[in-house]
């Protein structure tokens, strides 16, 4: 391989290099940011080195084989030449994949902190391009290629170091020159971005001008057009107003003429303006004594109802108490008619008395004959005397009990029939409970209720004794 050859690949390494930064200037590129591919070190320092080791290469070129330093670079030239190729490899991928997604104006922004960049057009993200990798292989062969030039300086010749402070100071200068040309170039393109926006501003405000015009101009048109039109109309307009004139006139006329009966009318409009305030006043006037009267109705109306309520509960105690007056009278009959059927009872006993005990009453009865008092017959058939006389004692005891019952029941509710109304003054609250129980109390029939026990004959413990002692004596004989 000739020397030639290599530093060909070394050159050609550079315009790749060169390249990918011109890429990373236009695009606003943070160059200071720390990276940890480039073992913690920024951009900058990167493309400072790779610079100088391009430049630094390039001037060890010996201008002739049979030199000494052209051996010295022969040596080293296979390590170069490998990492030189490498560096050219990842630097062209780097920027092929840039340009396969570039757009004009187009700023990189750093995804991540290595070599992320995520490509924007203004603020809009349009495509994301991962180059670490190539970074990771860009980054050990310029720092081989640092060595390898570091190791090879000592042993050139002095023509070739004064080579490289020329090409040093020509680099440096370029890069002035560079810089003072961009800097101008910024003040071009501002200068122009504000012409352009004047531009554009003196062209949207003719554009307005041009719009206004053109409707100014189609309203004078209209407008001309509307005055031919009413031209001809103002003739016909005037012999109009003429006449209405005219007309105005004739109901100037007819409205004075027309005035008295106005007059008139209001007069009469008035008055039953006044008329109807009148009625008004009366109307609230009788409203009122309308509230008045419809107050004393409710006051009646509750007055009625609780008279009839009284009414009622008189009326409902009256008749109870006239109920229990007849079974009263009943009653003092049956204890009467009582008495005397005990007086009929022991007159009928007296004969049984003679007969049961001889001599009891002296001369005033008749005697009986001694056998008649072991005749069982003659035991029976004055028992038999006895009968009606029990029978009408049984009965009035009876119906004694019977009424004594009924009054007492009547007696009870006409007390009740007198008090309720009494109860539900005392207590309202419980006024519905109190009618309800005294209804219930009231509406139960005495007569259905348990059946009263009369009292037992006074005669028929010793009747039954008596009758007893004759039929055991009858037996035995």
């Amino acid at each position: 391989m000739s020397i030639d050859v290599l530093f060909n690949e070394i050159e050609a390494t550079r315009s790749s290099w060169n390249a990918l930064n011109d890429i990373l200037v236009q695009s606003k590129y943070d160059f200071g940011r720390q990276r940890p591919v480039l073992d913690q070190q920024p951009m900058e320092f990167f493309r400072r080195r790779a610079d100088l080791v391009f430049e630094v290469l390039l001037a060890l070129r010996p201008g002739e084989q049979e030199r000494g330093s052209a051996v010295v670079v022969g040596a080293k030239a296979p390590e170069i030449r490998k990492h030189v190729q490498n560096f050219k490899k990842h630097a062209d991928a780097t920027v092929s994949q840039l340009r396969s997604s570039w757009k004009d104006g187009a700023t990189i922004r750093d995804g991540n902190e290595n070599f992320l960049w995520q490509l924007f057009d203004g603020e809009s993200n349009f495509a994301s391009v991962d180059v670490t990798p190539n970074f990771e292989q860009m980054n050990p062969s310029l720092n081989v290629l640092v060595g390898v030039a570091g190791s090879l300086l000592p042993l050139c010749k002095a023509e070739s170091i004064g080579d490289l402070t020329t090409r040093a100071e020509a680099l440096g200068a370029l890069g002035r020159e560079i810089e003072g040309l961009s800097r101008q170039a910024k003040q071009h393109v501002q200068t122009a971005e504000n012409s352009a926006a004047l531009a554009d501003k003196h062209e949207k405000l003719a554009a307005d001008a041009r719009t206004q015009t053109e409707t100014v101009v189609a309203t004078v048109r209209e407008l001309s057009q509307q005055v031919n039109a009413n031209a001809s109309s103002v003739t016909t307009l005037v012999e109009q107003i003429k006449t209405t004139a005219g007309n105005a006139e004739k109901l100037e006329a007819l409205v004075g003429g027309y005035q008295s009966k106005f007059e008139a009318f209001q007069s009469e409009l008035d008055g039953r303006n006044s008329e109807f305030s009148q009625f008004q006043i009366d109307a609230k006037a009788a409203k009122e004594a309308n509230s008045a009267r419809e107050g004393e109705i409710d006051r009646l109306t509750k007055l009625a109802d609780a008279m009839i309520s009284g009414a009622t509960t008189a009326g409902l105690g009256k008749s109870l108490e006239d109920t229990r007056k007849r079974y009263e009278l009943r009653m003092n009959s049956a204890r009467t008619g009582f008495k005397w059927s005990v007086f009929f009872l022991v007159l009928s006993a007296i004969p049984l008395a003679a007969h049961l005990l001889p001599g009891l009453f002296g001369d005033w009865f008749p005697k009986i004959s001694e056998t008649a008092h072991e005749n069982w017959y003659g035991v029976l058939g004055k028992i038999l005397l006895m009968v009606p006389a029990t029978w009408l004692t049984g009965f009035y005891t009876k119906t004694y009990a019977d009424f004594f019952h009924l009054e007492r029941e009547y007696a009870h509710k006409a007390a009740l029939a007198g008090a309720v109304d009494g109860f539900k003054r005392q207590a309202p609250q419980y006024e519905e409970e109190i009618t309800a129980e005294v209804f219930l109390e009231i509406r139960n029939n005495p007569a259905k209720g348990h059946v009263v026990e009369p009292a037992a004959h006074p005669l028929y413990d010793v009747l039954s004794k008596v009758v007893g002692k004759v039929l055991d004596r009858k037996k035995e004989s």
